[in-house]
């Protein structure tokens, strides 16, 4: 069926009526993960529709998200909204259940709907953006912090670390490069095995978490936040390998495509947070290496980086490598 009859035939479980549904926009139609996403309009009133599919990673590091999580995650959305975050208001099906699940031809999907917020996203970072959201995510942080559930696995993104660094190093092993890139690929491996040490540490502060970075906060003209629209990430998260994902995100001067970053913004955000207060002297150590690790080996990375070694582009790794040497370069002066 397309991609209307699927959104009548979902919608209908939520009593409302499918012959007045009015797809406005499809969003982020070539998704990594192979959601489809629409913003719609019913009975005059505006909804996010977010049909999840299964498979959704290759890479089994991030949380899958089962009947069990995709309901625990519901009940924290309405957590956050009746602690007075302004996180989109979730809608149930007719029978009070969290999402519908939808057969097409041989996928099945599982429908989450929530209410519209309007608003503006913005990713161009100012001094005044990045305290003000510094200063957001501390509350978010502590209201969440009060949120207990035995369904979230509680594990440090170190895991995740550790599992980027074999799969590089397993394809390494095998790849057959120039001598100047096989060393580049080396000191890149060990710049990683470098910072995977750095960042661990005895004590982690588990608090349930979603993804906050600028595509999911949305702000009004006069620069306040009015709305979060994140859900399918929320899992427990080490408070200060959270935070460092922020620190990278809003200290971007250029957008969310950009890598120039500021150390002024940076410290807006941690300023805003309250971080001073609130961290320890090993917090403040983890957070460089924290932070090189989130731009230089997150998935993306990655994937990228195995393809290169894959298909033997020899100069194209050396660029590659390059690029992301200088780039941990910027995410390290910001702390």
């Amino acid at each position: 069926m397309d991609k209307t009859q699927l959104l009548q035939k979902a919608i209908k479980q939520y009593g409302i009526n499918p012959t007045s549904l009015v797809i406005e926009n499809e969003l982020q139609p070539n998704s990594w993960h192979g959601d489809l996403h629409f913003k719609i309009h019913v009975d005059k009133k505006s909804y996010s529709a977010r049909f999840i599919g299964n498979n959704r990673y290759e890479t089994d590091v991030f949380i899958k998200l089962s009947d069990e999580v995709l309901t625990e995650q519901m009940k924290f959305c309405k957590y956050l909204l009746n602690s007075g975050s302004p996180f989109m208001e979730h809608v149930s099906t007719g029978k009070g259940e969290p999402f519908t699940s939808v057969k097409d031809v041989d996928k099945e999907w599982k429908l989450v709907l929530f209410e519209w917020i309007q608003g503006e996203h913005l990713t161009h970072c100012t001094e005044s953006i990045a305290g003000k959201f510094g200063a957001f995510a501390r509350r978010i942080h502590n209201i969440s912090s009060k949120f207990e559930t035995v369904v979230f696995p509680k594990e440090s993104h170190s895991k995740g670390h550790e599992h980027f660094y074999n799969l590089l190093c397993n394809h390494a092993e095998s790849s057959k490069f120039s001598p100047p890139t096989n060393e580049l690929l080396k000191s890149y491996l060990n710049e990683v095995e470098y910072h995977k040490d750095k960042a661990k540490t005895d004590s982690y502060e588990y608090i349930v978490q979603s993804d906050l970075n600028p595509l999911n906060i949305l702000w009004n003209e006069a620069e306040e936040i009015i709305g979060v629209v994140d859900f399918e990430s929320i899992t427990y998260t080490d408070r200060v390998e959270g935070l460092a994902w922020l620190v990278k995100w809003y200290s971007r001067t250029h957008g969310i495509a950009s890598h120039e970053m500021s150390p002024i913004l940076a410290k807006s955000v941690l300023r805003g947070y309250g971080a001073e207060e609130l961290l320890s002297q090993r917090d403040f150590e983890r957070l460089p290496s924290l932070l090189w690790l989130t731009g230089c080996l997150n998935w993306n990375f990655t994937a990228k980086t195995i393809e290169l070694i894959k298909n033997n582009e020899d100069t194209l790794l050396k660029e590659h490598l390059v690029k992301y040497f200088k780039r941990g370069e910027i995410l390290l002066s910001l702390i």
